[in-house]
């Protein structure tokens, strides 16, 4: 049973709890995600988007709600918590987030991008989406990492082995997206063995 209290037992040692300042290399663009992780019925659950075709990069990609990072957000957790509120209208406290996973650079772009765990004990239900997303993903989260597959076609494309790809009623996820929550099987399914 993952309840709130065993989820946060389950991740708090793999996470990173340092701040996060972007560095001035002007090769990379850096960005942040929220992993905002939820319960329903007592059942963890995780909020992923649908990018619009609007944007300007990953368009039509599946994502956690994230961008890019401003000066003005000092440092990655702000820019994570900044775009959950702006993309879909969810207001993370600083307090809910339990720390972060190890960075992951997009295949396709030049992104840097940090990935921050919330855990919410329960969250509304009506969105307030902006442009950049087509469409909200609330996904169970277990069923969600045990739909992990090989994406083959990507590690063709770009001559990489053991990338991930992950199905949620239709959707594939894969890229970086993908390797976050590769990052969140690896430790459930540690649990699982234990």
């Amino acid at each position: 049973m993952y309840d709130v209290k065993a989820v946060k037992k389950l991740l708090a040692p793999y996470l990173g709890k340092k701040s996060i300042f972007p560095s001035s290399m002007i090769e990379f663009k850096f960005a942040a995600v929220m992993i905002a992780i939820h319960f329903t019925n007592g059942s963890p659950y995780v909020i992923l988007i649908k990018r619009t075709n609007l944007v300007k990069s990953h368009a039509g990609e599946i994502s956690f709600p994230g961008g890019n990072f401003m000066k003005v957000d000092v440092e990655m957790l702000k820019t994570a918590i900044r775009e959950m509120s702006e993309e879909i209208g969810i207001r993370v406290k600083k307090n809910q987030v339990i720390g972060h996973l190890k960075a992951e650079r997009t295949l396709s772009s030049r992104y840097v991008i940090y990935p921050y765990v919330a855990i919410l004990d329960n969250i509304q239900k009506i969105f307030d989406i902006n442009y950049e997303v087509e469409k909200i993903i609330d996904a169970p989260l277990i069923p969600l990492l045990q739909s992990r597959e090989d994406d083959v076609e990507h590690e063709k494309e770009f001559s990489i082995t053991r990338l991930p790809k992950f199905t949620y009623k239709n959707e594939v996820i894969w890229g970086a997206t993908a390797r976050i929550l590769d990052q969140l099987t690896e430790h459930f399914s540690e649990r699982n063995h234990a």
